[in-house]
């Protein structure tokens, strides 16, 4: 059975969805919302009471416009989320590319909250040794076009 629902938090209305029982799993993304986790959220379901929702600006999610959209921000509108369905045990989370982000910085601001954090592929690459030389690679990359010779 699967519920959706919508949570209230300062300047924003988060969609989320719920599906599934047993420990509490938080599939995070961005810039993709629930909707890219819908195969995995089902094939975890039987295990995990699974939660994924559209971070703000994104999906069915309201809030968007009304400044900038920071890891803080997505983290702090993570942690209500989390509240909303665990006030006080710590549960599992699944961050893929700019959802790892939010995820860590969720870890960093509230370590307490999180039981187990997977970071898959966080865009993090001003924290490597060597950023000067990655940096621009990541960037150049990022710029090709699906069509063009360079990027196979």
């Amino acid at each position: 059975m699967v519920t959706e629902g919508v949570l209230d938090v300062p300047g924003a209305e988060l969609a989320y969805t719920v599906q599934g029982s047993g420990p509490l799993l938080f599939l995070v993304g961005a810039p993709v919302g629930r909707s890219g986790f819908t195969a995995l959220a089902e094939r975890l379901a039987p295990d995990f009471t699974v939660v994924t929702h559209d971070p703000r600006g994104i999906g069915a999610s309201s809030g968007g416009a009304n400044g900038p959209i920071t890891p803080a921000l997505l983290a702090t509108d993570l942690l209500a989320l989390i509240q909303r369905f665990s006030p006080t045990e710590p549960v599992l989370l699944f961050g893929a590319s700019g959802g790892a982000v939010t995820s860590i910085e969720l870890l960093t601001q509230r370590p307490e909250m999180v039981r187990l954090l997977v970071a898959h592929e966080p865009p993090l690459f001003t924290l490597l040794p060597d950023a000067d030389t990655v940096l621009p690679r990541a960037q150049a990359a990022f710029q090709l076009a699906p069509s063009d010779p360079q990027a196979a």
